[in-house]
């Protein structure tokens, strides 16, 4: 019997799909794919289709952040309504007086009934300005937040209470601190000191400002306005009832106006790390000149309007002596406040021994026993 020989058996298919599947096999192997060509108008309607959901996508977002702003400049206005009438016209009568002082000194006036005592003493408000800063009440307002307690306060005002305003919790912002507690000019977590420094309260006013509004305006995110609702809330449930419940009591309002060197500001020194000197800091460790002014909160009566030198002069002591130049600067700025200060209780004093009578046939004048304290 004989067999047949075998014929050989070759590829299934056509050899064109043969070729094909190899070379996807060695595609695979070696990592390289070759994509089809796509044409231009597959590429023009997948960008068509990417611009459209941006576009709508950032109209979502955009509807999303108006309303959030919305909802806040809503909870803003309620909060204006009730808080204007009692703080607006507080404010408005401070910054005609700032004004009045800044733009003309009309000479020097110590009211007949002042008992400088009860100035001292008595519940107050503070407020320190550069005399440029104090023309209109936007810069007024915004001047406010640099207005410090100084060596002024410490030389002028008898505190009923010796506690240290530079201790307690640190604090960057109000919403550091606790219910009841205001976050002051050393950055400390503490309760209001007297005189009350304005400065505090036209802070807790910010929230009424144009210039709060304008920025929730211009806010990019939600997150951000979410902060501007959170400060909103802190503000209004704590700090500004505060500010209401001191200015309602407070007595008299002290400002003092300082005028530029006569050589101009010093160069600054570098300060908190780094920071510069305000140019409120530079003036007053300078000699300069100051307007100092004193009213009656009740009756709007003005009872002192001086000028004078803020000029003071200390010298260190012993083998420690400070050498460092920015505690230097800041003890000078604190003599320097101290002597205004002085100067304020002088001319009251002058003021007061100008109106005593002359003694009569030679007694005693009359009011002798009526004295002020000078310092």
């Amino acid at each position: 019997m004989t067999t047949r020989p075998k014929k050989d058996v070759g590829e299934r298919g056509l050899p064109s799909l043969a070729q094909a599947r190899q070379e996807r096999r060695r595609a695979l192997v070696f990592g390289k794919v070759r994509f089809r060509a796509m044409t231009p108008r597959f590429w023009l309607w997948t960008a068509t289709g990417f611009a459209v959901f941006g576009v709508v996508y950032w109209k979502i977002s955009q509807g999303q952040l108006e309303s959030a702003k919305s909802k806040v400049m809503a909870k803003q206005r309620a909060v204006a309504q009730s808080l204007e009438p009692k703080i607006r016209p507080f404010s408005d009568k401070i910054e005609a007086w700032v004004m009045a002082l800044a733009s003309n000194f009309e000479g020097e006036h110590v009211a007949d009934d002042l008992d400088l005592t009860k100035v001292e003493k008595g519940p107050g408000v503070y407020l320190r300005l550069r005399l440029e800063n104090a023309k209109t009440s936007k810069d007024i307002r915004k001047a406010s937040r640099r207005s410090l307690q100084d060596g002024f306060t410490s030389c002028m005002f008898v505190k009923k209470a010796r506690l240290d305003p530079r201790s307690g919790p640190k604090c960057t912002a109000p919403a550091d601190c606790d219910p009841g507690l205001l976050c002051n000019e050393w950055g400390v977590c503490a309760k209001p000191t007297q005189p009350y420094n304005l400065r505090l309260a036209y802070g807790a006013m910010g929230i009424l400002s144009n210039e709060w509004s304008d920025e929730l305006h211009e806010a990019s995110s939600e997150l951000a306005v979410r902060v501007y609702d959170r400060d909103l809330d802190r503000v209004t449930h704590d700090d500004v009832p505060i500010a209401i419940e001191i200015l309602s009591r407070a007595r008299y309002f002290t400002l003092v106006l300082d005028e530029d060197p006569p050589a101009g500001l010093p160069p600054p020194l570098e300060i908190d790390g780094g920071a510069p000197e305000l140019e409120e800091q530079r003036i007053q460790r300078s000699e300069h000149a100051a307007r100092v002014g004193i009213w009656d909160l009740q009756n709007g009566a003005l009872l002192v309007r001086t000028r004078g030198d803020a000029a003071g002069r200390f010298v260190p002591m012993g083998k420690q002596a400070v050498q460092d130049p920015v505690t230097m600067a800041a003890q000078q700025r604190q003599v320097n406040s101290c002597a205004l200060a002085g100067h304020v209780k002088s001319a009251v004093g002058r003021a007061r021994a100008a109106t005593v009578k002359p003694p009569v046939d030679g007694g005693a004048p009359d009011g002798g026993n009526d004295s002020i304290d000078g310092g």
